[in-house]
């Protein structure tokens, strides 16, 4: 077969450094974008900051200004700041070690204690392997676990358990007449009590359906998460906002945040070194550093242009829900902002990630705003999953608890408000809200 050469016209897309960068920065946060050009700014020593604009931290959105009394009369008070800073928040690690000088332990056995305390989980549990645990510290199996025991003991009751019925267990201790049926409950009956089957627990335990309801309201009382009260290690994380949204008589109001004013300003010192150094190294070397600055000025500001044209894009076409509130979401594809601003897909999904937009409804991420409609199959077209789950938590709310409707009877109270789903779909819904079966619903009182 002879050889030979064919030239065919071909699309082909290569990524430079330019654009990996400038998708890098389109996908970030505020914070993370300020992070970013601090580094930028602390490794260019071309680059400096302009004067911080202060209109975005002391001003803030309009409705965050408060004309009125910020707080009802009815309210609680707030707290005497005096009074308060001699209390001092712990973590449970800290209380529990405080706890374990008030015992006698020997070093192998104090050791021990510590490294059980420092490995609860975040609820206040114990899960670990007793018998390797022990082998490790040279302590026998059966002092480790008497040692177990004793932490066990310590506040907050019910720590150091190593499963929920003990940690329920726990804080039923000692068994006394008044505690022992809601004991037998944790013990034979608690998947029983979570079902919510309250006359099956009766006759299993031979006693009426009112005294498993007196033991069902004391384990109620009872602290599934003992150490779920106490100061947790991991810093608190914050909600950075990337916009806000303002409602004026002249229309809705987006502001993107901007930080610095989206300005990086170039060090005249520096600039008047690399017109007049003598010095090709020390020319060369600005004039790499000032073309990088230059480079991070453009895609700043592009950066701000895009992700401005489609939070707009995205605030037009939810107008309802910034004004009137949750249940007023609008149907929202990612190609609907795409087509809305001539940009690709792909880079409205990497604009919108991870970005929050704050309203007088409170703050949400952009995503949020990205939702299809729950028609197709014969079902209700333009129904808004939001507004659907909305639909489902109201009628669910007003039902009588003495008899809980099913997944139907929901199915025809929605086809009232003309919403019509198939029941499993319903259940779809149900399930995902966190609201339990017609069973689980129902009240024995």
């Amino acid at each position: 077969m002879p050889m030979g050469m064919v030239l065919q016209p071909a699309q082909k897309q290569q990524l430079n450094a330019r654009l990996v960068q400038q998708m890098k920065l389109l996908q970030m946060n505020g914070q993370e974008l300020e992070n970013y050009i601090a580094k930028a700014v602390e490794e260019n020593p071309v680059l400096d900051f302009p004067e911080a604009s202060e209109e975005w931290q002391e001003q803030g959105p309009s409705f965050r200004q408060a004309s009125g009394p910020a707080r009802a009369a009815d309210d609680d008070p707030l707290p005497n700041p005096v009074e308060n800073a001699h209390q001092e928040k712990h973590t449970l690690e800290e209380v529990l070690i405080r706890q374990l000088g008030c015992l006698t332990l020997s070093q192998k056995e104090e050791r021990l204690a510590y490294y059980l305390i420092g490995t609860l989980d975040a609820a206040g549990y114990w899960k670990g392997d007793l018998k390797k645990t022990a082998g490790l510290f040279g302590v026998k199996e059966d002092a480790a676990r008497r040692l177990l025991t004793r932490i066990q003991h310590f506040e907050p009751t019910g720590v150091a358990a190593g499963s929920l019925k003990e940690c329920l267990l726990l804080q039923l201790e000692p068994e006394t007449e008044e505690n022992s049926l809601a004991r037998r409950i944790i013990e034979e009956g608690l998947e029983l009590l979570a079902d919510n089957r309250i006359p099956e627990l009766a006759s299993r335990f031979g006693v009426t359906r009112k005294e498993i309801l007196v033991g069902r309201d004391l384990i109620r009382t009872l602290d599934p998460k003992p150490g779920a009260l106490y100061r947790q290690e991991n810093p608190t994380v914050f909600l950075h906002e990337d916009a806000f949204v303002e409602c004026g008589p002249q229309g809705l109001k987006l502001t993107v945040y901007n930080p610095w004013g989206g300005q990086l300003v170039l060090n005249r010192h520096y600039l008047s070194i690399a017109e007049e150094t003598d010095s090709e190294k020390i020319r060369a070397y600005l004039k790499e550093q000032i073309g990088k600055a230059k480079a991070l000025q453009h895609l700043i500001k592009g950066r701000y242009e895009t992700l401005r044209l489609i939070l707009e894009a995205l605030v037009t076409h939810e107008e309802a829900f910034f004004r009137w509130g949750p249940g007023h979401k609008a149907p929202l594809r990612l190609a609907d902002l795409a087509e809305e601003t001539g940009m690709a897909v792909s880079t409205v999904s990497r604009a919108l990630q991870n970005k929050v937009i704050a309203c007088r409804w409170g703050a949400y991420e952009a995503g949020d705003f990205l939702m299809g409609t729950a028609g197709g199959d014969g079902e209700t077209a333009g129904t808004t999953d939001e507004q659907i789950e909305l639909a489902i938590r109201h009628i669910v709310d007003g039902e009588d608890k003495r008899h809980p409707l099913s997944d139907q009877a929901i199915c025809d109270c929605l086809k009232k408000e003309g919403i019509v789903l198939a029941r499993r779909t319903v259940n779809k819904y149900r399930t995902k809200l966190g609201i339990p079966g017609k069973a689980a619903r129902k009240s024995w009182e």
